[in-house]
C-alpha cells in the first residue's frame, strides 16, 4: 500500500494521534495548526462553454418567466377593471 504513496509521505502511527485536535466549531488541527484543504476547479474549454450557455439560458428563461407573469397579471387585472399594468386594446371581434 505505501509503495504507491508520493515521496516523503509517512504513515501516521498511534503515537501521533495526540498531535491531532478539534475545536468547538469542529475544525481539525495538527500540532496546533488548523488543517485547510484548497482545491482549484479547472474546467476545459468545452466545460466553460457549456457553463456559459447554461447560465445564459437560465437568465433568458428567468426573464421570459418574468415577462409572462407580467402579461398574465395584466390580463388578470384587466378582466377585473384594474388598469394599473395597462390593458390591451379591444379587438374588433369583441365589439
Amino acid at each position: 500500500m505505501q509503495e504507491h504513496w508520493p515521496q516523503g509521505v509517512e504513515r501516521i502511527g498511534i503515537e501521533d494521534l495526540d498531535r491531532l485536535g478539534i475545536d468547538r466549531e469542529n475544525q481539525l488541527f495538527w500540532d496546533g495548526r488548523r488543517i485547510e484543504i484548497h482545491r482549484r476547479l479547472d474546467l476545459t474549454g468545452v466545460q466553460k462553454l457549456a457553463a456559459i450557455l447554461v447560465t445564459l439560458f437560465a437568465i433568458l428563461g428567468g426573464l421570459g418567466a418574468l415577462l409572462s407573469g407580467l402579461n398574465d397579471g395584466a390580463a388578470f387585472f384587466c378582466a377585473r377593471g384594474i388598469h394599473a399594468l395597462g390593458c390591451p386594446a379591444p379587438s374588433d371581434a369583441a365589439r
